[in-house]
């Protein structure tokens, strides 16, 4: 063989070489790129952290997309038994870090992250939670798919003493019948989250309370425990103060429908002068099915002459007289206040 054939066929076999190299190599980056992919973008604990992220961000559709996320009551985000699952009544949520990552199984992680969740004003709770997830496939036959096992949601128990209403985050919730003293109803959370509970409106009021949801297929219960604002008890007073003061402009022995009165069995010769010496200072409880105002006392003041039917003698009567108030109060639904009898 010639001197040139042997040069070709050598220069044949370094670019096989070459070229075999480069394919190896070639073969070698997309192997170490797949595991890289499948431990940083398409691994288990990834998939939860995704989940997690997509609830700090208040991305509620994008949580509720996630594979295995699904709310107990069926119903859609934002309404009936779902009503707390929106992002204007979610929390906060920080600080989420892995904790551990264990394969239960082949295809089946028990992940755990740890996590802070905020509240309106300084409220935060630490907490943790443990998700499993399992591998439901492959994309591109290389990246695994994965779905959580159990759903990360949870049960909440509302009560709500003495309203119909209550608030969660900025969100207006009805737990009962419109006007009603009491009301219960269940409620989905997504976990984890914090929920603040709590009432505002033109008479009542409530202290926050939380729900914590921090693991997944859990019951967690609050009371939002509604009372009356100043405003409420100084708007009863008010109308009280007004009504007495009315009360006392009659010339009258016993002033329709008032707490006072008179009682002589001579004949009138001057009419009655009333006046109040003393208003009662009310307060408002919670009673069995409204607000009652406990029974107060007060004073009001008469000056009237009588005749004696005996002698016809005239008696000039300037007299205290002691009076108890007590009644039952309602918030109607254009929010006026009803007074009532005390049953």
């Amino acid at each position: 063989m010639d001197a040139g054939g042997v040069d070709r066929r050598e220069t044949l076999h370094r670019s096989i070489v070459i070229w075999v190299g480069l394919f190896v190599l070639t073969v070698a980056a997309l192997v170490s790129a797949v595991g890289i992919l499948n431990r940083e973008l398409f691994s288990a604990s990834t998939f939860v952290r995704l989940y997690l992220e997509a609830l700090a961000e208040h991305d509620v559709a994008g949580a509720l997309a996630t594979p295995g996320v699904a709310l107990t009551s069926g119903d859609a985000a934002g309404t009936g038994e779902a009503a707390l699952v929106t992002p204007d009544a979610l929390g906060g949520l920080m600080g989420i870090t892995e904790v551990s990552d264990t394969e239960i199984i082949p295809g089946r992680h028990r992940i755990v992250y740890s996590y802070t969740l905020t509240g309106t004003g300084d409220q935060q709770v630490e907490g943790q939670t443990e998700f499993d997830v399992v591998q439901t496939g492959t994309s591109w036959l290389v990246f695994p798919e994965w779905e959580f096992l159990r759903s990360p949601s949870a049960r909440a128990d509302v009560t709500v003493s003495h309203a119909s209403t209550f608030t969660a985050g900025t969100v207006q919730v009805a737990a009962g019948d419109a006007g009603a003293f009491r009301a219960n109803r269940s409620y989905d959370l997504l976990v984890p989250s914090l929920t603040v509970l709590g009432h505002t409106s033109h008479y009542l009021g409530a202290y926050p309370s939380k729900l914590v949801a921090t693991s997944t297929g859990s019951s967690v219960s609050a009371i939002v425990d509604v009372q009356p604002t100043t405003r409420f008890l100084d708007e009863v007073q008010t109308t009280v103060h007004d009504f007495l003061a009315e009360c006392a402009t009659e010339t009258l022995l016993y002033p329709p429908g008032c707490p006072f009165g008179l009682e002589v069995d001579d004949r009138i010769v001057t009419e009655p002068a009333w006046s109040i010496e003393t208003f009662p200072a009310l307060t408002i409880i919670a009673g069995q099915d409204s607000w009652v105002v406990p029974t107060a006392s007060g004073s009001a003041h008469v000056r009237v002459d009588i005749r004696s039917l005996f002698d016809g003698t005239v008696t000039a009567i300037d007299r205290s007289i002691p009076y108890d108030v007590t009644f039952a109060l309602s918030i109607r639904a254009d929010g006026s206040i009803q007074f009532a009898p005390r049953g």
